[in-house]
């Protein structure tokens, strides 16, 4: 039986640097910022350093509420719309699945949330680990 490799996870804001805040090994990653998982599957089969998918994300109490604050924050983004990145508006539980999948599908190695907002940022991991474990899903820990 094999086992699937533990989620990476990282953030980056608009004023921050990008940071991996899990466990991480000094082999150097490579980002994806693309518009589909399908194009992040791809770039991580080809890629010999493990591959972080980029997630612009936004969490609300309901994914009606996250879509539309989502949207007044970008003119001219709707659902559905091709943006060249991959865009998740939801709750922390739509997040959670989404996380879930790129983990099953192999899809990357790790994951970077983006987002404005930094200390959102790290509120929405702290929130979304938990249901991933749920779920089975491993997440690499920070050693202590």
């Amino acid at each position: 039986m094999t086992t699937t490799p533990a989620l990476r996870i990282a953030v980056q804001s608009d004023s921050s640097d990008w940071v991996e805040i899990t466990s991480s090994d000094d082999a150097p990653v490579k980002r994806v910022r693309t518009g589909s998982l399908g194009q992040a599957a791809q770039a991580t089969s080809r890629s010999s350093r493990p591959v972080f998918v980029d997630l612009d994300v936004h969490v609300s109490d309901t994914v009606a509420n996250a879509y539309a604050e989502y949207a007044a924050d970008h003119p001219g983004w709707s659902a559905g719309t091709r943006t060249g990145v991959i865009v998740h508006p939801g709750t922390v539980a739509t997040l959670a699945s989404l996380l879930g999948d790129v983990s099953a599908a192999h899809v990357a190695d790790g994951v970077t949330l983006r987002g404005p907002d930094a200390a959102a940022l790290a509120r929405i991991v702290d929130d979304v680990t938990p249901l991933l474990a749920a779920r089975g899903v491993a997440v690499r820990t920070s050693a202590a």
